[in-house]
């Protein structure tokens, strides 16, 4: 028997269609040889070895039809074998290409986060540089009423000790400024006229007092 009937490498569904061949190999004179010899090769070399059979006119005619229908069985057996190896391999490709399409949805949904942390980045630099300006900004203007204080005639009374240490810690507007120039000349001008109302008083009070001594009758000796 060449095709054996319970081999599912066969390639064979019927086994009517294996029956028959077995018979025909067995009456033309052959044998499980050809078929056990070759059911693992490649077709080229099946078909090489069956086209050395039919050149070699030694070799009598049914021995040479018995070979043929071993080589038509094998040629079964090949064909499945190889839609066995291309399933095979269309699965593995499936395989790779679900691998490729979760792989590239993984990196879909890593850019889109790269994305969204670089458009926060952009605006906490945006914030930054915002505030960084406006810091400069108010150093600058800090440093213009710093140089303008330090410009200011040095006849101008010096204000108290804690205003000054106010003024040192804030540095004062222009309008506080000309408020304190204004408070500082009134409180001038109104010591100076209550020294000279004491002045006028006690140049009063001298001149009374000469007066008196003057018209005062002299004393008895």
């Amino acid at each position: 028997m060449a095709v054996d009937f319970t081999d599912p490498r066969s390639g064979f569904r019927h086994n009517e269609v294996v029956m028959f061949i077995n018979e025909e190999v067995v009456s033309n004179g052959g044998g499980p040889d050809f078929y056990l010899t070759f059911r693992s090769r490649p077709w080229n070399e099946i078909e090489d070895e069956l086209q050395s059979i039919l050149a070699d006119l030694q070799v009598p005619r049914t021995v040479k039809r018995a070979c043929l229908w071993s080589a038509l069985a094998l040629n079964v057996r090949v064909a499945t074998r190889q839609r066995e190896l291309q399933a095979r391999r269309v699965r593995r490709l499936q395989e790779q290409v679900g691998e490729r399409e979760t792989a590239a949805w993984a990196l879909a949904s890593q850019l889109r986060r790269l994305r969204e942390e670089r458009e926060v980045l952009v605006r906490q630099l945006r914030s930054t540089r915002s505030d960084l300006q406006q810091a400069l900004n108010e150093r600058e203007e800090l440093r213009g009423q710093l140089l303008q204080a330090e410009r200011q005639p040095s006849e101008v009374a010096s204000p108290s000790r804690s205003q000054q240490l106010g003024a040192d810690a804030w540095p004062l507007t222009a309008e506080e400024r000309n408020k304190l120039l204004i408070a500082t000349s009134q409180r001038r001008q109104m010591v100076e006229a209550q020294k000279e109302e004491a002045q006028k008083e006690e140049a009063q009070k001298e001149k009374a007092q000469k007066e008196e001594a003057q018209n005062a009758p002299a004393g008895v000796g």
